[in-house]
């Protein structure tokens, strides 16, 4: 029987068995065109002992923390970001609807998103019709405040990211006595 034409399957079940250990080994083997994989089921017997050392190994990498650090960071921008453009859409559609500035929400709005528009008015003039009011200046903050929070995350990138300054291991012993 050749490798090469055929391939053959072995499947052997073991029961299970008290204080007994399996070994399971698989090999590729190729030895032609196809490859075969050959398997190789093992029982042996295990007695435990009665005095065992058991050896751990902890590898810790300091950009983990880094890289939480900054996703952490990043979320919390975006977050703030996000909360000023929503406030400032509201300005937006509230003055182009032509909102009555006396109601208690119409005037939050307009009272918490003034400090953030105020920078930009008068860099283009507000026409009006009516009630409503199309005010360039609010989307301008819009513009910048998105950009704004965007370069404020690529800097923290740049200032928590990048390459992995080091690897920690830590080697923990330990023994017990059954």
């Amino acid at each position: 029987m050749s490798y090469e034409t055929e391939r053959e399957t072995v499947y052997r079940e073991t029961p299970p068995v008290v204080n007994q250990r399996v070994v399971d080994e698989r090999r590729v083997v190729t030895n032609g065109p196809a490859p075969v994989q050959q398997e190789q089921i093992v029982t042996q017997a295990y007695v435990p002992a009665q005095d065992t050392a058991y050896s751990e190994r902890v590898v810790e990498d300091e950009s983990t923390n880094r890289f939480a650090a900054l996703d952490t960071a990043r979320r919390v921008v975006w977050f703030l970001a996000g909360l000023l453009l929503v406030d400032l859409a509201l300005r937006f559609v509230f003055k182009l609807t032509g909102a009555n500035a006396g109601s208690g929400f119409a005037s939050f709005v307009y009272g918490s998103t003034n400090p953030f528009v105020a920078p930009f008015n008068g860099i283009f003039g507000n026409a009006a019709s009516g009630g409503a009011v199309f005010e360039p200046s609010t989307i301008v903050a819009m513009i910048v405040y998105a950009l704004l929070a965007w370069g404020i995350t690529a800097l923290l990138g740049i200032l928590l990211g990048g390459p992995s300054r080091g690897v920690r291991e830590y080697r923990r012993d330990s023994r017990s006595v059954r």
